[in-house]
C-alpha cells in the first residue's frame, strides 16, 4: 500500500500543470509577498500555480498543501534496533494563506496519532520590519532545523542539529527584515524549549526565551546575482531545566542514543553560529553549535557540578551537475515527462559532535554525577545524489558512515563503524 502511495505520486506529478511562477526571493516572507496581479480581481475563483489555491477577491486566500516521503533504509551493522526495509516517514496535510492582506496562517498536521500537529500559527504582517507569530511553530534556532525537510540537500538533519537544536513550540515571537532584507531578526518567548528536548519523562526545559540575527553582507558590494546572498547568522535560547535525568540525548543517524543521561538542573543555554552560500548551481553551508546544562547542587554531596556540554559542528557542499541555480531551491529546466530528465545534484556533509562536561582534566568519569564527564562523540560523512524530477517530485539517495569514539557506549557493543543507506521519494504539493 505505501509503495503504491509513493508510485501515485510520480503519476500525480507527471500529470500536474507547469506553473509560470517563480518561488519568492525570501522564503521567510514568501506567504506575505507571493502577490499577483489577479490577487486585487473580484469573486471567488480557482488557481493552480505552485499548487491548488482558493481566492476570495483580496480578502481572503487559502492553499491547499500535500506533503509525502517515503524512505527505504538499509543498516550496517544488522543488529542495530531500527529494521530495514520501506518506512512512510511523513503524510502531511495542511492549509496555509492570507486573510485581510495582512494576516497570515498555516495549519499543518502529520497523518498520525502521536505529535500529529505541527505548524498551527497566526503571523500579523503588515509592516515588513516588525511582525507578530503567535501559536505553534519551530523556534529560531539553527538554519537546518528551520529548514523545512523538504527543502533540505540530505536525507536526515545533521546528527548536531537533531540532537541540539528545539524545533517546533507553542509561542510568540516578534521577527522582520530591514535594509532592503539585508539583515532579518526574531525574537520569541515560547512554553517549552522545543519537542527535540522532550522525549521519554524527559519535559526538557521550561519557558523559553528564544532569538536569532541573519545578516547578508555581500549584499553591500557589486558582486553579481545570487553570489551576493551569503547568509550568516547568530541564534541562542536560554531556559530552566527541572532537576532529574533531564539532559540532552544524543542520537545517531540511525536513532540510536550513544550517550547516557546526566543528572541536570538550572539554567540550559544554545548558542549557534551559522552560514550559508547559495552562488549559482553551488552551496557551501555550516553550523557550531553548543549547549550547557547546569548541573546545581547534583554532586554526590549536593555541590555544584561543572555544567553538562553538548558541542559541535558540519559543513556541507553541493553542486547542481545541471546547472540550475541553488538559490530558492532548485527547479528543473526540463522536467521529466516532459521533455527532459529533470535536475541533477550531488552532495557531501561532514559533521561531528559530542557530548562531555566543561571541566578538562584527569580523573574522567561515566557516573550521570561525575564532575569530569568522559567526552565521546559522533563524527559522520553523508554523500548523497539528489534527482528533481520536477518542481513537486525528488528522489535522494544519501549513504552515511558512522564513527563512534568510545566503543563501549556505543549502541552495539565494540563497535566503532556504522553505515546507513537511505533512498528517500518525496512530493510537495
Amino acid at each position: 500500500m505505501k509503495r503504491a502511495v509513493l508510485a501515485g505520486c510520480l503519476l500525480l506529478a507527471s500529470a500536474a500543470p507547469s506553473p509560470a511562477q517563480e518561488k519568492p526571493d525570501d522564503p521567510i516572507v514568501a506567504a506575505a509577498t507571493s502577490k499577483t496581479d489577479s490577487d486585487d480581481d473580484k469573486g471567488v475563483r480557482f488557481v493552480f500555480n505552485d499548487r491548488p489555491s482558493l481566492r476570495v477577491g483580496s480578502v481572503f486566500r487559502i492553499d491547499f498543501r500535500l506533503k509525502l516521503q517515503g524512505d527505504y533504509r538499509e543498516f550496517d551493522p544488522p543488529e542495530v534496533d531500527e529494521p530495514d526495509g520501506f518506512e512512510m516517514n511523513r503524510r502531511r496535510v495542511g492549509v496555509q494563506g492570507t486573510f485581510l492582506r495582512h494576516f497570515e496562517y498555516e495549519i499543518e498536521r502529520e497523518l498520525r496519532e502521536t505529535r500529529a500537529w505541527r505548524d498551527v500559527f497566526v503571523n500579523v504582517g503588515y509592516f515588513d520590519d516588525f511582525q507578530v507569530r503567535a501559536g505553534k511553530f519551530k523556534m529560531p534556532f539553527s538554519l537546518e532545523e528551520v529548514t523545512s525537510p523538504m527543502d533540505l540537500d540530505f536525507v536526515y538533519r545533521a546528527n548536531v542539529v537533531n540532537s541540539g537544536s528545539p524545533a517546533r513550540e507553542v509561542g510568540v515571537s516578534l521577527h522582520g527584515q530591514f535594509l532592503q532584507r539585508a539583515v532579518g531578526y526574531e525574537v520569541g518567548v515560547f512554553q517549552g524549549d522545543g519537542e527535540n528536548a522532550r522525549f521519554g519523562d524527559n519535559p526538557g526545559a521550561g519557558r523559553t526565551v528564544a532569538a536569532r540575527v541573519m545578516g547578508r553582507p555581500l549584499r553591500v558590494t557589486t558582486i553579481p546575482g545570487s553570489a551576493r546572498e551569503l547568509t550568516v547568522g547568530f541564534a541562542m535560547t536560554t531556559g530552566d531545566v527541572p532537576e532529574g535525568l533531564n539532559s540532552l540525548r544524543g542520537q545517531t543517524a540511525f536513532r540510536e542514543r550513544f550517550v547516557d543521561p546526566v543528572y541536570v538542573k538550572g539554567r540550559r543555554l544554545r548558542l549557534g553560529l551559522e552560514a550559508d552560500w547559495q552562488p549559482g548551481p553551488f552551496s557551501l553551508k555550516g553550523e557550531l553549535i553548543r549547549v550547557t546544562d547546569e548541573r546545581r547542587q547534583q554532586g554526590v554531596m549536593e555541590e555544584d557540578l561543572p555544567p553538562l556540554e553538548l558541542r559541535g559542528w558540519y559543513v556541507s557542499g553541493s553542486w547542481v551537475v545541471t546547472g540550475e541555480s541553488k538559490f530558492n531551491g532548485v527547479i528543473p529546466r526540463a522536467p521529466l515527462f516532459r521533455g527532459g530528465a529533470g535536475a541533477l545534484e550531488v552532495a557531501a556533509r561532514y559533521e561531528r559532535f559530542g557530548f562531555g562536561s566543561t571541566l578538562d582534566g584527569d580523573n574522567d568519569s561515566t557516573s550521570p554525577r561525575g564532575a569530569n564527564l568522559l567526552e565521546t562523540s559522533d563524527t559522520a560523512w553523508t554523500t548523497g545524489l539528489n534527482w528533481y524530477l520536477n518542481r513537486w517530485t525528488k528522489l535522494q539517495f544519501n549513504v552515511i558512515r558512522e564513527w563512534i569514539e568510545d566503543a563501549e557506549r556505543s549502541p552495539i557493543a565494540d563497535r566503532h563503524l556504522f553505515w546507513t543507506r537511505v533512498c528517500r521519494l518525496q512530493f510537495v504539493l
